[in-house]
């Protein structure tokens, strides 16, 4: 069976969510004899080792001076038009974003829906109305559409007119962080606070709610306890002034750029991994934090429930008071921290790239 896979993803960005799914689960389908994976990347200049697929993996990819966006999706888009004929007729094309390129020939054509973020929050993203074009027209000609969540598969039913019967659910696989060694040195590029602190890992959009765990901190008694940031870019200016008026500057430790290594550590040393947003498709932090034995406190809502099970204590996002009480209670009691360290385990040992692959195949089989 030959899959193809385009070059979006990385002609858009360089590191994502996104283009290590498609990286992991052309790897995971080399355990099958006869998956034949191929990739027209086109320039590139993804973190993730594309070529280091092969020879299990026809990828067709060079090194580019050109950063992500549209320039080098645009000059892909040329090399695409002229290589992707060549290639013959495939068994399935896997678009890896918001279009189907009109030069891949394919029998079966499939799509993944991630999240319905741009349909939800609207005024958050300028291009929503143009993007929700863009994917009414792809899931129009799709054969069959992978969800990665059932919330993400409701909202997909929600805003297009899509037959159920040609949705799927398929979850995303779960790549364990790479620990560092027991006894080195963990080269932070700043130091963490001293006492305990919470942990917020991810982007800061107005949907990842981010500004309750400010002010659920400040609500905190202990003033000894900290927070570290991880990711997200630069403070806006709204979130300083909110850190300026509740006063917890110096409690405050900003990282936006570590590696898997120095996170897996600030897991491991972490409290607890907050993580108070509206809205996710699936969302990979608190299955981290779990197989770090990191208590995670994740919001009520959206597909987090189905992704972190038991394993989690959950606040409605909404409520800064329930948050803050949640804070006390676990600050307090190592006891009731432990209680999801082996069901959290568990839980991530459900989420595989294996898993996703299979089930993944399943769908291009029976298209």
């Amino acid at each position: 069976m030959r899959v193809f896979y385009d070059h979006q993803v990385t002609s858009l960005q360089d590191a994502g969510g996104i283009s290590r799914y498609y990286f992991q689960l052309a790897r995971a389908l080399l355990q099958h004899e006869h998956v034949e994976p191929e990739m027209l990347l086109g320039l590139h200049r993804s973190v993730l080792p594309f070529k280091g697929l092969r020879p299990g993996v026809r990828v067709s990819s060079w090194r580019s001076p050109l950063g992500p966006g549209y320039a080098r999706y645009a000059l892909n888009e040329a090399v695409s038009t002229t290589l992707a004929p060549l290639r013959g007729r495939f068994d399935v094309y896997h678009t890896t974003y918001q279009r189907i390129l009109p030069s891949v020939r394919a029998r079966t054509i499939v799509a993944t829906h991630h999240d319905s973020a741009p349909d939800r929050f609207p005024e958050l993203f300028p291009d929503a109305k143009a993007v929700h074009a863009r994917l009414k027209q792809v899931y129009a000609r799709a054969d069959r559409i992978l969800c990665i969540s059932e919330p993400s598969r409701a909202d997909l039913l929600q805003f297009f007119d899509v037959p159920p019967e040609k949705t799927v659910v398929v979850h995303h696989g779960f790549t364990p962080l790479v620990a560092e060694e027991q006894g080195t040195r963990s080269m932070l590029p700043l130091p963490v606070p001293p006492g305990p602190y919470l942990l917020y890992v991810g982007a800061r959009a107005a949907y990842k709610n981010f500004n309750v765990v400010l002010r659920a901190l400040a609500m905190h008694p202990r003033r000894e306890l900290n927070l570290v940031v991880v990711g997200g870019g630069a403070w806006t200016g709204e979130e300083r002034a909110l850190i300026e008026g509740l006063g917890i500057g110096p409690r405050i430790a900003a990282m936006p750029h570590l590696s898997d290594r120095q996170l897996s550590s600030l897991y491991r040393k972490s409290a607890v991994l907050v993580y108070p947003s509206l809205y996710e498709g699936f969302g990979f932090p608190p299955l981290e934090a779990m197989d770090a034995g990191c208590p995670a406190l994740v919001s009520r809502t959206s597909s987090l429930p189905e992704i972190c099970g038991e394993a989690a204590f959950y606040f409605d996002p909404h409520d800064v008071e329930e948050l803050s009480d949640w804070l006390v209670r676990l600050l307090a009691d190592e006891g009731l921290r432990l209680s999801k360290r082996e069901p959290g385990f568990a839980q991530v040992r459900k989420y595989s790239w294996e898993k996703c692959a299979e089930a993944t195949l399943a769908v291009y089989g029976n298209s």
